[in-house]
C-alpha cells in the first residue's frame, strides 16, 4: 500500500472517532488519495450542504487497527 501521510491518517481518525455517523464533509487531494487506496468512499451529497460527504471503509477501519 502506498504510504499514507499524517494528514490522511488524521482524516481517517476524525472520520472514525469524531465525525457524526462517520461522515466526513469535504473533498481534497488527500481525500481522493484515500478513496483510491480504498480507505474512504463517497457517501454522496446532502441537500443542506453543497460539499460531498465521504465515509470510512472496512479497509480504512482495519488500517486504523480497529
Amino acid at each position: 500500500m502506498k504510504k499514507v501521510t499524517q494528514n490522511q491518517i488524521n482524516i481517517l481518525n476524525h472520520t472514525f472517532y469524531d465525525a457524526a455517523n462517520r461522515f466526513y464533509c469535504g473533498d481534497s487531494e488527500d481525500m481522493q488519495i484515500l478513496v483510491k487506496l480504498g480507505l474512504m468512499e463517497s457517501a454522496g451529497r446532502k441537500s443542506f450542504v453543497p460539499d460531498e460527504y465521504f465515509t470510512i471503509t472496512a479497509l480504512g477501519i482495519e488500517f486504523l487497527g480497529e
